[in-house]
């Protein structure tokens, strides 16, 4: 039986290591691709990525309603205490299938890894925004009116829906209220700046990516620790966007973080994640 079982292991091994190398040399290969070429490259994988998540859907008292994907820590204890990462895909994310907004959402793709939830155990909330709907800005009146001449009209915010669902996930979850954690993409880019935004004392840190908001409101956030990311070829969310944010918080006193790829267009978020310490950045930071 010993001698079988060795056997059975001699075959499985080469095997194993053989889907190891090809997975670790395609990823190699895609950082190889542009930026845009590896967004696309894992949309395409985004329905089997999403299969590592629950599908889950939140309906309101009023009949409002969100799909959203929830993925637990790997041998999950609820004795202990997990941070929760709200991840806020792009426009592109839109839809009711629940499955648009990992596609959309280049930090859902990254922290679900095996080796990345192996490094920085916890919750993963990626909501899927209605078609119709925007996760929340807080722009001015001046960007207000750029984000309409460019044909980008505002639409109602899901914010309520979404902090009711992470108000659910507390009561049924351990997670650590001072280890909440916001980042996102284009619309989620300004989405994350919007939460920290409108609820100051809840996040313990943000990665906007490709977002911005009213710099006037920056004197606000100084205690928030942040690290913002931008292309600065982006022709879809002017740099300034980013730039007038991190320009506005130092100036009141802040010190936030701030990446700018000088040869990136819109689609910056693949190079915004393979930042070397983002993550343990991320993961270290509490209320």
């Amino acid at each position: 039986m010993l001698h079988r079982r060795i056997s059975i292991i001699t075959c499985i091994l080469p095997i194993l290591i053989l889907i190891a190398t090809t997975i670790q040399a395609q990823e190699e290969s895609d950082k190889g691709l542009s930026p845009t070429e590896r967004h696309f490259i894992a949309a395409e994988k985004a329905p089997e990525t999403a299969r590592i998540f629950e599908a889950r859907t939140y309906v309101s008292h009023l009949g409002d309603t969100i799909p959203y994907r929830l993925l637990k820590p790997l041998d999950y204890d609820p004795k202990k205490k997990y941070p929760l990462v709200v991840c806020l895909s792009g426009s592109g994310g839109r839809g009711t299938d629940n499955v648009k907004q990992i596609a959309g959402c280049w930090p859902a793709q990254i922290l679900s890894k095996k080796e990345n939830r192996k490094k920085y155990p916890s919750f993963l909330f990626v909501p899927q925004c209605p078609l119709g709907s925007d996760w929340g800005a807080s722009l001015s009146e001046r960007q207000r009116k750029a984000w309409v001449q460019a044909c980008r009209p505002l639409r109602p915010s899901t914010e309520s829906l979404v902090f009711a669902i992470i108000s659910l996930l507390e009561k049924e979850f351990s997670i650590d209220p001072d280890r909440r954690y916001v980042t996102g993409q284009s619309m989620g880019g300004s989405g994350s700046w919007h939460y920290i935004l409108t609820y100051q004392q809840m996040f313990a840190a943000a990665i906007p990516v490709c977002g911005g908001a009213d710099p006037y409101l920056g004197q606000m956030i100084i205690e928030v620790p942040i690290w913002a990311f931008h292309g600065q070829k982006d022709d879809l969310a002017p740099v300034e966007l980013s730039r007038d944010m991190i320009k506005a918080i130092k100036e009141a006193g802040g010190n936030p973080r701030y990446t700018e790829f000088q040869d990136a267009d819109h689609f910056s978020w693949p190079l915004a994640y393979d930042t070397p310490g983002l993550l343990d950045w991320l993961f270290d930071q509490k209320r």
